[in-house]
């Protein structure tokens, strides 16, 4: 498995998953240092060298009625098909909602470039719906769309 694959949909998942309180609290005070020393960690552990630098990661908050997300935007380098553009948590203390979704690069030699809005709901990985150019900058805009209607 990709270092940076199990990175993005394994470890920091089950982080969240397991303590989202936790996570996102570390995320509103550590910001980018904090998915950078999680990423590095998960590479030093796993014997792979790390190719990143803090200012490759940018996390943002976002809000929508009751809902809140941290969008956290990964480095572009070493790109690749199923890897994440963006993880984005998405959160609601009010109604105990804690969603995990990511922004996958989908792009395949049938179909070409494309990505893809996914999301883990109980450890099961689904494929949303295409995003395209425009849409990734309000990407939480479409998460909760997919929310309210699903």
């Amino acid at each position: 498995m990709n270092i940076r694959y199990y990175c993005e949909h394994v470890a920091f998942r089950d982080m969240y998953s397991n303590d989202p309180i936790k996570v996102i609290s570390k995320l509103l005070t550590e910001k980018e240092d904090y998915i950078y020393n999680i990423f590095l960690k998960i590479y030093d552990e796993k014997q792979e060298a790390f190719p990143y630098q803090p200012k490759d990661f940018k996390v943002e908050i976002k809000k929508k009625d009751l809902f809140e997300f941290v969008v956290i935007t990964l480095p572009v380098s070493f790109m690749a098909p199923t890897l994440c553009y963006k993880i984005i948590l998405a959160y609601s203390f009010q109604l105990d909602l804690f969603q995990y979704f990511t922004v996958e690069d989908a792009n395949d030699s049938k179909f070409g470039e494309y990505k893809v809005l996914c999301g883990w709901i109980e450890k099961n990985h689904y494929v949303f719906t295409d995003i395209k150019e425009n849409e990734e900058e309000n990407i939480e805009e479409k998460i909760y769309d997919t929310i309210m209607v699903g």
